[in-house]
């Protein structure tokens, strides 16, 4: 075969794979139903893991449209008091062991009931592991946190930064905060406080379907657990149910597999996003920075002790709903389209009051659409199924064009 011939060859065949990559290039858009409420007026839509992973956990891709095709606006309802009161409690101490651990300890001689303490920090640079823990006298300590991890201490337009720490419902007159100053200088805690009206904080959903393999490094001494979902899936917490030994404290981390570019060719590599202490002193359940993976490993140091027996392992996501204004026994649709920027609604400006409690309504039937035939604007001819098959079509009678003069070439070639 001429030379001539091969490069034609080669740009048919270039020509052909373009054409594949457009037809199979279409947006994946999603569609789902509004189950119908019962009453008219603003209702929140819960919007389960599925939704979610569905919109990249991004709320910008949403859109709900009535029977008749029209947006319908929606906000983001987080349900927390927009007028909650802020009241201050003293630090009775901050003591530091150098390069070892700052302590901080707060008093709250009324015995309330707290789940959060709001912590006033001057600007660092810092990322800061600290504990929690509880005492009625001052002398005997419980835990309540283990092994958490604070970052982001850094407020450019201020001197100064406010930090939420959650932990378990308690009403331990004193509450101590110990920040490990191992790796770095102490924090100067400036103010401690809690909000009055602070929103009980709701139940995770715990999330399913997912699949993991534990195995074990003998060489580094660690317990990997192995994680992954079929589509990536936001995480906030997790759980760990371990049935033996008795008593144990390990150091453990999640750990995801990234790549980056370095000197023209791609690089994989491990990245740590989470440190936490697994301790059969508490409860081992820990909240993390939100992760949006498919798959992730839990990595636990043995060192020379036996192997944790773990029973269970749960995932948990925090729950997002958003408010629209709804009509009873309506038919609604929620679209998911990855191509939508942000839409500009009026209806957080309308004076909502988010303290109250509104009707809850779900969503159903979500299914992924390759080309929804309901957009607004029809699609472009080159967009539609016709076209792919038309490429499809003929990209094969190219390659079975020159298939046949192929065929004829040799034969010619092996009678001359």
């Amino acid at each position: 075969m001429s030379n001539q011939k091969t490069q034609t060859m080669k740009k048919i065949f270039s020509l052909i794979s373009a054409l594949f990559i457009v037809s199979f290039s279409f947006a994946q858009n999603y569609k789902g139903k509004l189950n119908q409420v019962s009453e008219s007026g603003l209702n929140q839509i819960l919007l389960s893991p599925e939704v979610r992973s569905a919109s990249q956990n991004n709320l910008d891709y949403l859109r709900i449209f009535d029977a008749k095709n029209i947006e319908v606006p929606y906000v983001l309802f987080e349900g927390k008091s927009m007028d909650s009161q802020y009241e201050n409690l003293s630090i009775l101490s901050k003591n530091s062991v150098p390069n070892k651990v700052t302590s901080v300890i707060v008093s709250n001689e009324k015995a309330l009931n707290l789940e959060h303490l709001i912590l006033k920090i001057a600007n660092t640079d810092v990322d800061k592991t600290y504990s929690i823990s509880g005492s009625n006298d001052n002398l005997e300590w419980f835990g309540l946190v283990i092994n958490q991890t604070i970052t982001d201490l850094n407020d450019s337009g201020k001197t100064s930064v406010e930090r939420s720490f959650s932990f378990p419902l308690n009403n331990y007159k004193f509450l101590k905060f110990d920040f490990v100053d191992k790796n770095s200088l102490p924090i100067n805690v400036l103010e401690v406080g809690f909000e009055k009206n602070f929103a009980v904080k709701k139940s995770k959903i715990e999330l399913q379907d997912f699949e993991q393999k534990i195995t074990t490094d003998k060489k580094n001494k660690q317990t990997k657990i192995h994680i992954s979902f079929k589509n990536p899936q936001v995480i906030d917490a997790i759980g760990f149910d371990i049935s033996a030994p008795n008593f144990y404290l390990r150091d453990a981390r999640i750990v995801i597999n990234k790549t980056k570019t370095q000197k023209r060719t791609e690089v994989n590599y491990a990245e740590t996003v989470s440190n936490f202490q697994l301790n059969s002193k508490v409860k081992n359940s820990f909240e993390i920075s939100e992760l949006f993976v498919k798959e992730f490993t839990i990595e636990i140091d043995n060192q020379d002790n036996p192997e944790l027996e773990i029973k269970k392992i749960s995932l948990f996501q925090k729950p997002i709903s958003i408010l629209a204004d709804l009509k009873a026994n309506e038919n609604y649709t929620l679209k998911i389209d990855s191509k939508l920027s942000a839409p500009a609604y009026d209806l957080a400006q309308s004076g909502i009051n988010f303290n109250q409690n509104y009707p809850i309504a779900t969503i159903s039937n979500l299914e992924q659409i390759d080309n929804p035939k309901d957009s607004e604007t029809a699609d472009s001819f080159w967009q539609t199924p016709l076209f792919m098959w038309l490429c499809i079509g003929l990209a094969v009678l190219i390659i079975g064009y020159f298939a046949v003069a192929m065929i004829k070439d040799m034969n010619k070639e092996s009678s001359s």
